[in-house]
Protein backbone atom coordinates (compact mmCIF):
# COMPACT_ATOMS: atom_id res chain seq x y z
CA UNK A 1 0.00 0.00 0.00
CA UNK A 2 1.15 3.38 -0.77
CA UNK A 3 3.07 5.22 1.86
CA UNK A 4 4.35 1.46 3.48
CA UNK A 5 7.97 0.79 3.43
CA UNK A 6 8.48 -1.43 0.79
CA UNK A 7 9.75 -4.97 1.71
CA UNK A 8 12.51 -4.64 -0.61
CA UNK A 9 13.56 -1.31 0.02
CA UNK A 10 13.00 -0.17 -3.38
CA UNK A 11 11.93 3.20 -4.57
CA UNK A 12 10.87 4.78 -7.51
CA UNK A 13 13.68 6.20 -10.56
CA UNK A 14 14.39 9.50 -9.47
CA UNK A 15 17.47 11.46 -10.26
CA UNK A 16 19.36 14.12 -8.19
CA UNK A 17 21.46 17.22 -9.48
CA UNK A 18 25.26 17.19 -8.74
CA UNK A 19 26.52 18.86 -5.72
CA UNK A 20 29.93 20.37 -4.52
CA UNK A 21 29.15 19.59 -1.08
CA UNK A 22 30.65 17.37 0.73
CA UNK A 23 31.63 15.24 -2.27
CA UNK A 24 28.30 14.99 -3.64
CA UNK A 25 28.03 13.73 -6.94
CA UNK A 26 24.60 14.05 -8.07
CA UNK A 27 22.37 16.68 -5.86
CA UNK A 28 19.06 17.78 -6.04
CA UNK A 29 20.25 21.68 -6.73
CA UNK A 30 22.91 23.27 -5.26
CA UNK A 31 22.71 21.39 -1.70
CA UNK A 32 21.91 17.87 -2.71
CA UNK A 33 24.54 16.10 0.12
CA UNK A 34 26.40 13.27 -0.63
CA UNK A 35 24.86 11.65 2.98
CA UNK A 36 25.81 8.53 4.73
CA UNK A 37 23.21 5.93 2.10
CA UNK A 38 21.07 8.44 0.49
CA UNK A 39 23.01 9.12 -2.48
CA UNK A 40 23.52 7.17 -5.69
CA UNK A 41 26.80 5.29 -5.61
CA UNK A 42 28.58 7.97 -7.23
CA UNK A 43 29.47 9.33 -4.03
CA UNK A 44 30.23 7.69 -0.67
CA UNK A 45 30.29 9.12 2.34
CA UNK A 46 33.85 10.33 3.48
CA UNK A 47 34.93 9.45 6.49
CA UNK A 48 38.03 11.81 8.51
CA UNK A 49 41.22 11.22 7.52
CA UNK A 50 43.02 8.23 8.79
CA UNK A 51 45.35 8.86 11.90
CA UNK A 52 48.93 8.05 11.29
CA UNK A 53 48.11 4.96 12.93
CA UNK A 54 45.56 3.76 10.55
CA UNK A 55 42.39 5.16 12.92
CA UNK A 56 41.20 3.71 15.63
CA UNK A 57 37.42 3.53 15.41
CA UNK A 58 37.44 1.11 12.78
CA UNK A 59 37.76 -2.07 15.21
CA UNK A 60 34.74 -0.96 17.24
CA UNK A 61 32.60 -0.32 14.34
CA UNK A 62 33.79 -3.94 12.55
CA UNK A 63 32.43 -5.59 15.60
CA UNK A 64 28.99 -4.37 15.53
CA UNK A 65 28.67 -4.29 12.06
CA UNK A 66 29.50 -8.23 12.82
CA UNK A 67 26.89 -8.55 16.25
CA UNK A 68 24.56 -7.13 14.78
CA UNK A 69 24.83 -9.99 11.60
CA UNK A 70 25.24 -12.32 13.65
CA UNK A 71 21.90 -11.59 15.95
CA UNK A 72 19.41 -11.48 13.15
CA UNK A 73 20.95 -14.10 11.11
CA UNK A 74 21.56 -16.88 13.03
CA UNK A 75 18.73 -17.95 14.82
CA UNK A 76 16.81 -17.56 11.62
CA UNK A 77 17.44 -20.72 9.23
CA UNK A 78 15.75 -22.61 12.43
CA UNK A 79 12.69 -20.78 12.03
CA UNK A 80 12.15 -20.66 8.38
CA UNK A 81 9.37 -22.39 6.97
CA UNK A 82 10.96 -22.53 3.39
CA UNK A 83 14.38 -22.18 1.97
CA UNK A 84 14.72 -18.30 1.43
CA UNK A 85 17.11 -17.03 -1.75
CA UNK A 86 20.06 -14.92 -1.32
CA UNK A 87 19.79 -11.93 -3.42
CA UNK A 88 21.96 -8.93 -4.72
CA UNK A 89 22.54 -6.30 -7.29
CA UNK A 90 26.53 -5.69 -8.08
CA UNK A 91 27.07 -2.45 -9.71
CA UNK A 92 30.28 -0.56 -11.51
CA UNK A 93 30.17 3.09 -12.57
CA UNK A 94 32.03 5.85 -13.92
CA UNK A 95 31.34 9.17 -13.51
CA UNK A 96 33.32 12.53 -14.70
CA UNK A 97 32.47 16.01 -13.69
CA UNK A 98 33.28 19.61 -15.29
CA UNK A 99 33.16 22.98 -13.10
CA UNK A 100 33.68 26.38 -13.99
CA UNK A 101 36.59 28.19 -13.03
CA UNK A 102 35.33 29.84 -10.05
CA UNK A 103 33.95 26.66 -8.60
CA UNK A 104 34.89 25.57 -5.09
CA UNK A 105 35.96 22.50 -6.99
CA UNK A 106 38.28 24.49 -8.78
CA UNK A 107 39.62 26.52 -5.87
CA UNK A 108 40.61 22.80 -4.30
CA UNK A 109 42.43 21.20 -7.28
CA UNK A 110 39.74 19.36 -8.56
CA UNK A 111 37.70 21.32 -11.47
CA UNK A 112 37.54 18.43 -13.27
CA UNK A 113 37.43 14.88 -12.19
CA UNK A 114 36.82 10.90 -13.49
CA UNK A 115 35.69 9.02 -10.52
CA UNK A 116 35.20 4.81 -10.93
CA UNK A 117 32.81 2.89 -8.48
CA UNK A 118 31.64 -0.05 -7.32
CA UNK A 119 29.25 -1.28 -4.89
CA UNK A 120 27.84 -4.58 -3.73
CA UNK A 121 24.15 -4.83 -2.06
CA UNK A 122 23.74 -8.39 -0.68
CA UNK A 123 19.74 -9.02 0.71
CA UNK A 124 18.52 -11.57 2.27
CA UNK A 125 14.31 -11.33 3.62
CA UNK A 126 13.58 -14.37 5.12
CA UNK A 127 9.89 -15.26 6.07
CA UNK A 128 8.57 -18.14 9.05
CA UNK A 129 4.47 -17.50 9.28
CA UNK A 130 3.13 -14.55 10.17
CA UNK A 131 7.04 -13.32 10.95
CA UNK A 132 9.73 -12.25 8.15
CA UNK A 133 13.27 -10.24 8.61
CA UNK A 134 15.03 -8.19 6.31
CA UNK A 135 18.90 -7.80 5.92
CA UNK A 136 20.72 -5.74 3.74
CA UNK A 137 24.66 -5.91 3.43
CA UNK A 138 26.36 -3.53 1.26
CA UNK A 139 30.35 -2.78 0.41
CA UNK A 140 31.44 -0.03 -1.61
CA UNK A 141 34.66 1.32 -2.86
CA UNK A 142 35.58 4.41 -4.91
CA UNK A 143 38.39 5.53 -6.46
CA UNK A 144 39.45 9.21 -7.92
CA UNK A 145 40.10 12.91 -6.76
CA UNK A 146 36.37 13.28 -5.41
CA UNK A 147 37.49 10.99 -2.54
CA UNK A 148 39.95 13.76 -1.37
CA UNK A 149 37.94 16.77 -2.61
CA UNK A 150 35.27 15.50 -0.18
CA UNK A 151 37.86 14.83 2.44
CA UNK A 152 38.46 19.00 1.53
CA UNK A 153 34.96 20.28 1.64
CA UNK A 154 33.51 18.14 4.54
CA UNK A 155 32.64 20.66 7.50
CA UNK A 156 31.32 22.71 5.04
CA UNK A 157 27.43 22.34 6.48
CA UNK A 158 28.21 19.95 9.59
CA UNK A 159 25.87 16.92 8.79
CA UNK A 160 23.90 15.78 11.75
CA UNK A 161 23.51 11.58 12.52
CA UNK A 162 20.65 10.55 10.20
CA UNK A 163 19.80 7.22 12.00
CA UNK A 164 20.55 6.09 15.77
CA UNK A 165 23.08 3.33 15.27
CA UNK A 166 26.18 3.97 13.49
CA UNK A 167 26.81 0.24 11.36
CA UNK A 168 28.92 1.55 8.93
CA UNK A 169 32.73 0.60 8.67
CA UNK A 170 35.02 2.38 6.62
CA UNK A 171 38.21 -0.09 6.26
CA UNK A 172 40.21 2.16 3.37
CA UNK A 173 40.65 5.64 3.22
CA UNK A 174 43.98 7.12 1.84
CA UNK A 175 43.98 9.28 -0.52
CA UNK A 176 41.54 8.80 -3.43
CA UNK A 177 40.55 5.97 -2.29
CA UNK A 178 37.91 4.91 0.12
CA UNK A 179 35.93 1.83 0.78
CA UNK A 180 32.94 0.65 3.15
CA UNK A 181 30.69 -1.53 4.44
CA UNK A 182 27.10 -0.94 5.69
CA UNK A 183 24.41 -2.54 7.25
CA UNK A 184 21.48 -0.93 5.25
CA UNK A 185 18.46 -2.96 6.26
CA UNK A 186 18.21 -5.22 9.60
CA UNK A 187 14.71 -5.30 11.02
CA UNK A 188 12.11 -7.98 11.88
CA UNK A 189 8.13 -7.67 10.96
CA UNK A 190 5.43 -9.25 12.35
CA UNK A 191 2.25 -9.49 9.99
CA UNK A 192 -1.32 -9.92 10.07
CA UNK A 193 -3.95 -9.12 7.61
CA UNK A 194 -5.06 -5.65 9.12
CA UNK A 195 -1.92 -5.33 11.28
CA UNK A 196 2.06 -5.06 10.29
CA UNK A 197 4.77 -3.89 12.81
CA UNK A 198 8.37 -3.60 12.25
CA UNK A 199 11.10 -2.86 14.53
CA UNK A 200 14.77 -2.25 13.28
CA UNK A 201 16.69 -0.50 10.29
CA UNK A 202 13.87 -0.36 7.48
CA UNK A 203 13.12 2.36 4.51
CA UNK A 204 9.95 4.31 4.05
CA UNK A 205 8.68 6.88 1.87
CA UNK A 206 5.79 9.08 1.84
CA UNK A 207 4.21 11.96 -0.19
CA UNK A 208 3.37 11.64 -4.44
CA UNK A 209 6.08 14.35 -5.53
CA UNK A 210 7.51 13.11 -8.73
CA UNK A 211 10.43 15.45 -8.60
CA UNK A 212 10.26 17.39 -5.40
CA UNK A 213 9.46 15.54 -1.86
CA UNK A 214 8.13 17.60 0.60
CA UNK A 215 6.26 15.07 3.00
CA UNK A 216 8.71 12.89 3.05
CA UNK A 217 10.80 13.41 6.29
CA UNK A 218 13.17 10.46 5.87
CA UNK A 219 16.05 10.67 3.97
CA UNK A 220 14.73 11.81 0.55
CA UNK A 221 16.33 11.31 -2.74
CA UNK A 222 17.52 14.81 -4.27
CA UNK A 223 15.94 15.83 -7.32
CA UNK A 224 18.22 14.28 -9.81
CA UNK A 225 19.13 10.77 -7.96
CA UNK A 226 21.00 8.97 -10.68
CA UNK A 227 20.70 5.75 -8.53
CA UNK A 228 17.10 5.24 -6.41
CA UNK A 229 16.55 1.33 -6.22
CA UNK A 230 17.30 1.09 -2.52
CA UNK A 231 16.22 4.17 -0.46
CA UNK A 232 18.47 4.42 3.20
CA UNK A 233 17.47 2.79 5.97
CA UNK A 234 16.26 4.59 9.34
CA UNK A 235 16.30 3.16 12.64
CA UNK A 236 12.84 3.15 13.08
CA UNK A 237 9.50 1.36 15.27
CA UNK A 238 6.64 1.17 12.47
CA UNK A 239 2.98 -0.13 12.86
CA UNK A 240 0.51 -0.05 10.74
CA UNK A 241 -3.42 -0.42 10.83
CA UNK A 242 -5.12 -1.48 7.92
CA UNK A 243 -8.97 -1.06 7.39
CA UNK A 244 -11.61 -2.82 5.37
CA UNK A 245 -12.54 0.43 3.44
CA UNK A 246 -8.95 0.58 1.88
CA UNK A 247 -7.65 3.12 4.67
CA UNK A 248 -4.60 2.67 6.68
CA UNK A 249 -2.98 4.85 9.77
CA UNK A 250 0.80 4.19 10.71
CA UNK A 251 2.46 5.07 13.66
CA UNK A 252 6.24 5.95 13.48
CA UNK A 253 9.14 6.61 16.08
CA UNK A 254 12.87 6.99 14.59
CA UNK A 255 14.95 7.51 17.69
CA UNK A 256 18.48 9.97 16.39
CA UNK A 257 21.40 11.27 18.70
CA UNK A 258 22.51 14.97 18.01
CA UNK A 259 25.95 13.63 17.60
CA UNK A 260 27.69 10.02 16.38
CA UNK A 261 27.67 8.04 19.37
CA UNK A 262 25.57 10.05 21.55
CA UNK A 263 22.05 8.90 23.03
CA UNK A 264 19.06 9.42 21.34
CA UNK A 265 17.43 12.98 22.19
CA UNK A 266 13.84 14.33 21.77
CA UNK A 267 15.21 17.59 19.58
CA UNK A 268 16.71 14.92 17.47
CA UNK A 269 14.23 12.55 17.03
CA UNK A 270 10.88 12.11 15.07
CA UNK A 271 7.45 10.52 15.61
CA UNK A 272 4.28 10.53 13.20
CA UNK A 273 1.14 9.72 12.52
CA UNK A 274 0.27 9.17 8.67
CA UNK A 275 -3.48 8.63 7.64
CA UNK A 276 -4.23 6.99 4.43
CA UNK A 277 -8.60 7.58 3.58
CA UNK A 278 -10.91 8.06 0.78
CA UNK A 279 -12.96 11.19 1.36
CA UNK A 280 -15.84 12.51 -1.81
CA UNK A 281 -14.09 9.64 -4.42
CA UNK A 282 -10.45 11.38 -3.77
CA UNK A 283 -7.87 9.52 -1.67
CA UNK A 284 -6.66 11.63 0.56
CA UNK A 285 -3.00 11.94 2.60
CA UNK A 286 -2.90 13.29 6.54
CA UNK A 287 -0.05 14.04 8.32
CA UNK A 288 0.84 14.55 11.94
CA UNK A 289 4.52 14.79 13.08
CA UNK A 290 6.64 16.10 15.57
CA UNK A 291 10.47 16.37 13.52
CA UNK A 292 13.95 17.23 14.89
CA UNK A 293 12.13 19.51 17.55
CA UNK A 294 9.18 20.89 14.78
CA UNK A 295 5.92 20.22 14.40
CA UNK A 296 5.00 19.45 10.70
CA UNK A 297 1.63 19.16 9.15
CA UNK A 298 0.96 17.86 5.66
CA UNK A 299 -2.60 17.15 3.30
CA UNK A 300 -2.58 15.60 0.65
CA UNK A 301 -5.11 14.70 -2.04
CA UNK A 302 -5.38 13.28 -5.44
CA UNK A 303 -7.56 11.93 -8.52
CA UNK A 304 -7.47 12.30 -11.91
CA UNK A 305 -8.42 14.09 -15.11
CA UNK A 306 -9.32 13.07 -18.61
CA UNK A 307 -7.62 10.12 -18.04
CA UNK A 308 -3.92 12.03 -16.04
CA UNK A 309 -3.46 11.47 -12.68
CA UNK A 310 -2.90 14.71 -10.55
CA UNK A 311 -1.70 15.18 -6.93
CA UNK A 312 -1.80 18.20 -4.35
CA UNK A 313 0.42 18.42 -1.22
CA UNK A 314 0.15 21.40 1.31
CA UNK A 315 3.06 20.92 4.00
CA UNK A 316 3.09 23.61 6.64
CA UNK A 317 6.46 23.36 9.64
CA UNK A 318 5.83 25.30 12.56
CA UNK A 319 9.12 26.06 14.16
CA UNK A 320 9.87 24.90 17.65
CA UNK A 321 11.69 28.95 17.81
CA UNK A 322 8.25 30.21 16.88
CA UNK A 323 7.19 31.10 12.91
CA UNK A 324 5.56 28.94 10.27
CA UNK A 325 7.00 27.62 6.65
CA UNK A 326 4.65 26.37 4.45
CA UNK A 327 5.24 24.33 1.33
CA UNK A 328 3.78 22.52 -1.21
CA UNK A 329 3.09 20.79 -4.32
CA UNK A 330 1.14 19.91 -7.28
CA UNK A 331 1.62 17.51 -10.84
CA UNK A 332 0.13 16.03 -13.00
CA UNK A 333 1.24 12.97 -15.27
CA UNK A 334 -0.51 11.05 -18.16
CA UNK A 335 0.67 7.58 -20.30
CA UNK A 336 0.63 8.86 -24.01
CA UNK A 337 2.01 7.86 -27.06
CA UNK A 338 4.30 9.88 -29.08
CA UNK A 339 5.24 9.20 -32.62
CA UNK A 340 3.92 5.90 -32.17
CA UNK A 341 6.14 5.20 -28.88
CA UNK A 342 4.59 4.92 -25.45
CA UNK A 343 5.72 7.81 -22.99
CA UNK A 344 4.84 9.24 -19.74
CA UNK A 345 5.07 12.62 -19.44
CA UNK A 346 4.85 14.67 -16.04
CA UNK A 347 4.88 18.48 -14.85
CA UNK A 348 5.42 19.55 -11.36
CA UNK A 349 5.92 22.79 -9.20
CA UNK A 350 7.29 23.22 -6.16
CA UNK A 351 7.07 25.70 -3.36
CA UNK A 352 10.02 25.49 -1.04
CA UNK A 353 8.75 27.51 2.26
CA UNK A 354 12.24 27.47 4.06
CA UNK A 355 13.71 28.92 0.58
CA UNK A 356 15.03 32.24 -0.29
CA UNK A 357 13.72 34.73 -2.76
CA UNK A 358 14.87 38.14 -4.40
CA UNK A 359 18.86 38.30 -3.65
CA UNK A 360 22.10 38.55 -4.05
CA UNK A 361 22.48 35.63 -1.26
CA UNK A 362 25.72 33.58 -0.17
CA UNK A 363 26.28 30.41 2.00
CA UNK A 364 26.58 32.61 4.98
CA UNK A 365 23.55 34.41 4.70
CA UNK A 366 21.23 31.78 4.15
CA UNK A 367 18.69 31.12 6.80
CA UNK A 368 19.46 29.01 9.87
CA UNK A 369 16.04 26.70 9.42
CA UNK A 370 17.41 26.11 5.74
CA UNK A 371 20.51 25.32 6.90
CA UNK A 372 19.94 22.73 8.83
CA UNK A 373 17.20 21.09 6.35
CA UNK A 374 19.88 21.44 3.95
CA UNK A 375 22.49 19.41 6.40
CA UNK A 376 19.83 16.69 7.27
CA UNK A 377 19.25 16.39 3.22
CA UNK A 378 15.58 17.10 4.00
CA UNK A 379 16.01 19.86 0.95
CA UNK A 380 18.20 20.16 -1.57
CA UNK A 381 17.26 23.69 -3.31
CA UNK A 382 17.74 27.10 -1.57
CA UNK A 383 14.93 29.15 -3.69
CA UNK A 384 11.32 29.04 -3.67
CA UNK A 385 9.70 28.45 -6.73
CA UNK A 386 10.32 25.83 -9.29
CA UNK A 387 8.79 24.16 -11.88
CA UNK A 388 10.05 20.51 -13.57
CA UNK A 389 9.21 18.93 -16.49
CA UNK A 390 9.69 15.51 -18.42
CA UNK A 391 8.88 12.19 -19.81
CA UNK A 392 9.59 8.53 -19.86
CA UNK A 393 10.01 7.56 -23.67
CA UNK A 394 10.02 3.87 -24.51
CA UNK A 395 12.35 4.07 -27.60
CA UNK A 396 11.94 0.27 -27.76
CA UNK A 397 11.17 -2.96 -25.87
CA UNK A 398 14.66 -2.78 -24.47
CA UNK A 399 15.86 1.06 -24.35
CA UNK A 400 14.28 3.66 -22.51
CA UNK A 401 15.05 7.63 -22.34
CA UNK A 402 14.09 10.25 -19.56
CA UNK A 403 14.78 13.81 -20.12
CA UNK A 404 14.26 16.16 -17.19
CA UNK A 405 14.21 19.92 -16.60
CA UNK A 406 13.93 21.92 -13.37
CA UNK A 407 13.95 25.57 -13.78
CA UNK A 408 14.25 27.65 -10.79
CA UNK A 409 11.51 30.57 -11.28
CA UNK A 410 13.03 32.75 -8.63
CA UNK A 411 16.54 33.76 -10.55
CA UNK A 412 15.83 32.06 -13.87
CA UNK A 413 18.75 29.25 -13.10
CA UNK A 414 17.45 25.78 -14.81
CA UNK A 415 19.49 22.54 -14.48
CA UNK A 416 19.14 19.58 -17.37
CA UNK A 417 19.12 15.99 -17.02
CA UNK A 418 19.06 12.95 -19.40
CA UNK A 419 19.60 9.37 -18.80
CA UNK A 420 19.01 6.37 -21.01
CA UNK A 421 18.60 3.04 -19.72
CA UNK A 422 19.16 -0.33 -21.88
CA UNK A 423 18.34 -4.26 -20.95
CA UNK A 424 21.24 -6.58 -21.49
CA UNK A 425 19.52 -9.14 -20.73
CA UNK A 426 16.72 -10.33 -17.56
CA UNK A 427 19.22 -9.57 -15.09
CA UNK A 428 21.54 -6.99 -16.54
CA UNK A 429 21.25 -3.05 -17.15
CA UNK A 430 23.46 -0.77 -18.95
CA UNK A 431 22.14 3.22 -17.65
CA UNK A 432 24.07 6.43 -19.75
CA UNK A 433 23.77 9.73 -18.07
CA UNK A 434 23.94 13.71 -18.30
CA UNK A 435 23.54 16.86 -16.28
CA UNK A 436 24.04 20.07 -16.89
CA UNK A 437 23.62 23.21 -14.96
CA UNK A 438 22.03 26.55 -16.64
CA UNK A 439 22.26 30.30 -15.25
CA UNK A 440 24.69 33.00 -14.42
CA UNK A 441 26.83 33.49 -11.97
CA UNK A 442 25.10 34.53 -8.40
CA UNK A 443 21.83 32.14 -9.30
CA UNK A 444 21.06 28.73 -7.55
CA UNK A 445 22.41 26.62 -10.55
CA UNK A 446 24.85 28.77 -11.93
CA UNK A 447 26.77 28.91 -8.53
CA UNK A 448 26.31 31.00 -6.03
CA UNK A 449 28.78 33.02 -3.58
CA UNK A 450 29.94 31.19 -0.60
CA UNK A 451 30.25 34.44 1.29
CA UNK A 452 28.88 37.69 0.33
CA UNK A 453 31.30 39.55 -2.76
CA UNK A 454 33.46 36.38 -2.47
CA UNK A 455 34.79 35.24 -5.65
CA UNK A 456 34.34 31.04 -5.49
CA UNK A 457 31.31 29.49 -5.97
CA UNK A 458 29.31 26.94 -4.82
CA UNK A 459 27.96 25.53 -7.93
CA UNK A 460 26.88 22.51 -9.22
CA UNK A 461 28.69 20.72 -11.76
CA UNK A 462 28.15 19.52 -14.85
CA UNK A 463 28.63 15.46 -15.20
CA UNK A 464 28.28 12.65 -17.16
CA UNK A 465 27.95 8.76 -16.08
CA UNK A 466 27.59 5.24 -16.94
CA UNK A 467 26.05 2.52 -15.19
CA UNK A 468 26.30 -0.84 -15.52
CA UNK A 469 23.69 -2.91 -12.67
CA UNK A 470 23.96 -7.02 -12.53
CA UNK A 471 21.25 -8.53 -10.49
CA UNK A 472 21.66 -11.80 -9.43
Amino acid sequence: MAGSPPMNGRAPLRRKLPSPLRGGAGGGGLFATSRRRSEPPTRLRCAPPPSPQGGGSARPAAIRLGLALALIVLPLPALAQTDNAIHGRLELQDAGQFSGPDSLQAALGAQNANDALGNLRITWQPTWGAWSAMVHYEVSAQYGPGVALAHLQSGLIPEPPSTWFNLTNTFVNHGQLIAQQTIDRLAVTYTTPSLVVRVGRQALTWGSGLVFRPMDLFDPFSPSATDTEFKPGVDMLYVQRLFADGSDLQLIVAPRPDHVGGAPTLESSSAAAHLQTTILGHQTTWLLARDHGDWVAALGVNGAVAGATWNIELVPTFLHGGGARVSALANISDAVTLAGHNATVFGEYFHNGFGVSGGPFALTTLPPELLDRLARGQLFNTHRNYLAGGLTLEVNPLLTASPTLIAGLDDGSAFFLVAASYSLADNATLIAGAQAPIGRRGTEFGGLPIAPGGRTLLAPPAQIYLQLRRYF
